[in-house]
């Protein structure tokens, strides 16, 4: 990950380039793809994801045919992390344990 400044600092934080499993049609393989992640917008967060997985609803919407069926979509939704860059209007981390 390039540019992952943790002031709070938007002026200096770029668009990063990071890898993806890409659903581009329902039920077909997922395909590994380099994506571009837009900067963190207000009380939004940077997240270096480190594992994910895919958990039953990401299975039922990757082989759905009809609405709300959206595709390209990237799935996984549970996810490991580490704060990587916030913005000025974040106030707090919630820890789930």
């Amino acid at each position: 990950m390039e540019n992952g400044n943790t002031s709070g600092d938007k002026s200096s934080v770029k668009p990063i380039r990071c890898k993806a499993a890409v659903s581009r049609k329902a039920g077909e393989p997922l395909i590994m793809e380099e994506i571009v992640v837009a900067p963190p917008q207000p009380y939004e967060v940077r997240i270096r994801i480190i594992c994910t997985a895919l958990c039953y609803s990401d299975i039922t919407f990757w082989k759905l045919q009809v609405p709300p069926a959206c595709f390209p979509r990237i799935l996984g939704h549970e996810a490991i992390g580490l704060v990587y860059y916030t913005t000025s209007h974040f106030f707090f981390i919630l820890y789930p344990f």
